[in-house]
């Protein structure tokens, strides 16, 4: 077997042999099923595309971006993120298209990742979004496309980390751009000495103080947003947990206990401006799922629609479900 550089692949990429692409095949055609039958139109943006696209959201994509100068001198980008690429497809193209949309996308995005740490640089993803409803019955649509997926293709064991932004946002009010992101730390890992520190280094207020030290304890189901209500600091993330709420009214019995109610849950792309979630399934040592609402992108693009969906990484779900037919 040749030894050379030619016989390898860069770090981060990968060959896709017969079964792999098998396993691969099969989740995208449970999903386009689904989808075609919910009402979701498959569309296919471009590779690449003028890297504004993806940075000018203000997200941690821009890091991220694996970028080349076109033959115009403009820097464009290998597609990093599938809802950014179709905000702007709804934008223009789909621009006088009567709402709300609702399209479909599977597809690869490539993202540039530190050496060293095992990161696929380009992975499969499917997803759909929900542009032009506002309303706790589209949150719930999305969530129900999430679950309907995992069951078709028979994965019965997985959870929904629901949070909402707006809960978390107050509480980094007004606080420098290193201080908001060292906070942002303490609360994703869910560090209550860290974040009583935190609180007491940047004189928080007593009822955001609060707040902050209870954060990591505000994780379960229905009856957590309760607790989490009489927490809340002000009118923002009041919002939040009667959002929260009316979806968890509107959910089945059995779609609920799959849902577990995060109010730390602040990971994802900077975008978001209200629910957002991760999916965690047994046997994957990560999140295969994100999404949530991000009401103010298409604003980028001349337009005020509120738009909420997701994405779920095929590859981490191909290794789950097998080649079975």
């Amino acid at each position: 077997m040749p030894t050379n550089r030619l016989a390898q692949v860069p770090p981060g990429s990968q060959d896709l042999l017969a079964a792999d692409v098998r396993r691969r095949r099969r989740v995208q055609r449970v999903w386009f099923d689904l989808a075609e039958q919910s009402g979701y139109s498959e569309v296919i943006p471009p590779t690449f595309e003028y890297e504004e696209v993806f940075t000018r959201a203000g997200t941690k994509l821009a890091s991220e971006l694996i970028r080349f100068v076109d033959r115009d001198g403009r820097l464009v980008a290998l597609r990093a993120d599938f809802t950014s690429a179709i905000a702007r497809m709804a934008g223009t193209r789909l621009r006088d298209a009567e709402t709300p949309l609702r399209l479909s996308y599977a597809g690869k995005v490539y993202r540039q990742r530190p050496e060293g740490g095992g990161h696929a640089r380009e992975t499969f993803q499917l997803g759909a979004e929900l542009i032009g409803s506002a309303g706790a019955e589209a949150d719930v649509e999305v969530l129900r496309m999430v679950i309907a997926l995992l069951r078709a293709l028979e994965i019965g064991d997985f959870q929904i980390n629901l949070g909402d932004i707006r809960f978390v946002r107050p509480l980094l009010a007004n606080l420098q751009p290193d201080e908001a992101e060292a906070l942002q730390t303490a609360i994703d890992r869910k560090d209550r000495a860290a974040l009583a520190e935190a609180a007491r280094r940047y004189g928080a207020a007593a009822a955001v103080a609060r707040a902050l030290v209870e954060l990591p304890e505000l994780i379960g189901r229905g009856e957590v947003l309760k607790r989490a209500r009489s927490l809340a600091s002000g009118p923002e993330a009041e919002a939040a947990i009667e959002r929260l709420r009316a979806i968890d009214g509107l959910l089945a019995e059995d779609e609920r206990a799959h849902v577990v109610y995060d109010l730390g849950e602040i990971r994802g792309l900077g975008y978001y401006t209200g629910i957002q979630f991760e999916v965690f399934v047994a046997g994957a040592g990560r999140a295969v799922a994100f999404g949530g609402r991000y009401d103010e992108l298409m604003a980028l693009y001349g337009l005020d629609r509120p738009a909420v969906g997701f994405a779920l990484e095929t590859d981490a779900l191909a290794e789950l479900v097998g080649e079975a037919s």
